[in-house]
């Protein structure tokens, strides 16, 4: 079998469609993989969901069918996502009308549906399924709030079946990050992902899982948000997304387009390697748990790094499920102060606000206030600035965020606290354009399934 390129397309919702169009207009890839999803993500994709029974998938797919996927197509690449989100089968009409309009035939969209457990919840927790939560224990019946989503981690099996059925294009679901990239390698070099597997089978995913993880977050992988790298000394405006050049027993190199901006070195892909890892001796995936700390990375020449070395271990017999649940409603707004006193102004304005939300006739479950420029990211982990710094700072913003069940709640606490603008420290600005009142709080129950409640489906769609 020969050497297959995989390049990692898309890092986010969101992303930047440029690095993935110039690799396809390069043919720099044989593959794209796009991974649109995460916990978060999903929440976004439910509320669109909520608005339009028909989203619930990434948007952005709909740019990439007028300008990317017709590329791609021309130069024979297939293009393997999870923009699907919650709803694959919608998200894939969408894809082949556009498609139809610029006269492009002969294509294949396949679904990967079955992650999606919402309308079996109640039959999983009546057949004994406790559905604890992973950080708490507490069973899922004690849980109070209105379900949105519960979607399972699957894994690569139904990729490398849609591969198998000819997709030039793959419209998932919530199929593990790194699980995309290790599809298009079963599909391509044949590699087992059940049944009996060896040590050498099980070797084989375990780098085709490391090197999905590399790929799954884009620029990551070649310069972006480096400390490694830092001060980042190369261009960044047009960051070249990582290519592996994966051979038969799962080794790659690592490269990017020569032409574009960013770096391929050791120390861009170590960083990766260990991002959003747990456990580096045993990280879960569906299909195998990996044992990232024998990877071996050497560099080989300017922005092209050899990978090799992980070893399997066996799959876990339990998929980890994400459950949303509705819990209310956020509301926040922003206020800056400015010279002099600008400390001190923003902790008169915090005191003021809480004794006039103490006076409100709603009830406000939570309220939060961090000050921009201080606490802002850190919050309490923040380092205490000295009484010297903090007379000399410049300008400093307070970020109030509340959060209710009452619909009624946000924009009256808001309301109430406007008049601080006139009434309060003076040099204030607040942001009123900017402040929002009744966004949708949804929270995370995780948890984990037997993996023979999960029925996976395949479907093709041809245009």
């Amino acid at each position: 079998m020969s050497v297959v390129r995989i390049a990692g397309a898309q890092g986010f919702y969101g992303d930047s469609p440029m690095a993935a169009i110039a690799i396809a207009a390069q043919q720099g890839a044989d593959y794209l993989v796009h991974d649109a999803l995460a916990e978060l993500t999903l929440s976004i994709l439910q509320k669109d969901r909520l608005a339009d029974p028909n989203m619930g998938y990434a948007r952005d797919i709909e740019t990439l069918a007028k300008f990317l996927i017709p590329m791609a197509h021309r130069h024979g690449i297939r293009i393997v996502t999870n923009s699907g989100g919650l709803n694959p089968e919608s998200a894939a009409r969408k894809v082949a009308a556009i498609l139809q309009q610029q006269g492009i035939t002969n294509f294949n969209i396949a679904t990967i549906t079955g992650d999606d457990l919402l309308p079996r919840l109640p039959q999983l927790l009546q057949n004994g399924h406790e559905l604890r939560h992973l950080d708490t224990g507490r069973p899922f019946l004690e849980n109070k709030f209105a379900t949105t989503h519960a979607n399972v981690y699957i894994g690569a099996k139904s990729v490398a079946e849609a591969l198998n059925s000819g997709a030039n294009l793959i419209l998932a679901g919530r199929v593990a990050d790194p699980c995309l990239t290790l599809g298009i390698l079963a599909h391509h070099f044949g590699w087992k992902l059940d049944g009996n597997l060896t040590q050498t089978d099980l070797n084989l995913l375990a780098n085709g899982i490391a090197i999905g993880h590399l790929l799954e977050c884009g620029g990551q992988a070649s310069g972006g948000n480096s400390y490694a790298e830092w001060p980042m000394d190369y261009p960044i405006s047009n960051l070249g997304y990582p290519i592996a050049h994966v051979s038969p027993d799962g080794s790659a190199v690592f490269t990017k387009l020569p032409s574009e901006g960013g770096k391929m070195s050791r120390n861009t892909l170590r960083e990766q390697l260990v991002y959003e890892i747990h456990n580096p001796a045993h990280y879960i995936t569906p299909d195998v748990c990996v044992d990232l700390t024998r990877i071996q990375l050497t560099e080989l020449d300017e922005n092209r790094v050899h990978f090799g070395g992980a070893v399997g271990n066996p799959r876990p017999e339990q998929l980890k499920l994400a459950i949303g649940l509705h819990e209310g409603y956020i509301s926040e707004q922003l206020f800056f102060f400015s010279w002099p006193y600008a400390y001190q102004k923003c902790l008169r304005f915090i005191e003021a606000a809480k004794e006039i939300w103490r006076r409100l006739p709603v009830k406000i479950d939570r309220q939060e206030f961090s000050i921009l420029g201080l606490n802002g990211i850190h919050g309490s982990a923040a380092p205490p600035m000295s009484p010297h710094l903090l007379e000399q700072m410049n300008e400093l913003g307070v970020r109030i965020a509340l959060k209710h069940t009452d619909a009624n709640a946000g924009k009256i606490a808001i309301q109430a606290v406007t008049c601080l603008g006139l009434n309060g420290p003076p040099g204030v600005v607040s942001m009123p354009a900017w402040g929002k009142t009744n966004r949708v709080q949804l929270s995370l129950w995780p948890t984990l399934i037997p993996r023979t409640e999960v029925q996976e489906t395949v479907n093709l769609l041809q245009i």
